[in-house]
């Protein structure tokens, strides 16, 4: 009978919040914000599991630039990969809570540094617009979701703003 009512409350909030004119909230991914472990890089911003993870911005939020552009990087990480073997990753974007044009994903390359346990997989997203959008990555058959809210507000000093690692 709770879960019957937790369901009834999840449902009818972002309901009344669109009635009342208001946007629901963007329930963003966040990281565990603890190491995962081995065999994973040392960072508190890794998410998923050792077959597919991907570095999270750590409080869920993607700025924009100075020019409006929602774009940035994504580092994918997937056990045993090897360079050459990143045309595997498939990674879309989509828009939540309106309509807008798909995320643009740039054709996945591989990247080298110590600060991602060596070698990973790297690609560019750029969103066309503010607001809750689902990220999916698949690779060799593993698939990974998670949702980031895109805005071009400052809630942040620019240093510490997320740019990956």
């Amino acid at each position: 009978m709770r879960g019957l009512a937790l369901l009834v409350l999840a449902i009818s909030l972002p309901l009344r919040l669109i009635a009342q004119g208001q946007q629901p909230p963007c329930l963003k991914t966040a990281p565990p914000g603890e190491s995962l472990g081995k065999p994973f890089p040392p960072s508190e911003n890794w998410y998923g599991s050792e077959t597919l993870a991907v570095i999270l911005p750590p409080d869920g939020i993607w700025l924009g630039t100075d020019s409006n552009h929602y774009r940035g990087k994504l580092f994918w990480w997937s056990y045993g990969f090897e360079p050459g073997a990143e045309s595997h990753l498939k990674v879309s974007g989509r828009r939540l809570d309106a309509a807008a044009p798909p995320a643009d994903v740039s054709r996945p390359s591989s990247a080298y540094a110590p600060s991602l346990g060596g070698w990973a997989m790297l690609v560019a997203v750029e969103f066309p617009s503010t607001g809750c959008w689902r990220l999916s990555g698949e690779y060799k058959g593993q698939r990974l979701s998670f949702i980031v809210e895109v805005s071009d507000s400052q809630p942040t000093p620019p240093n510490n703003r997320w740019s990956g690692p």
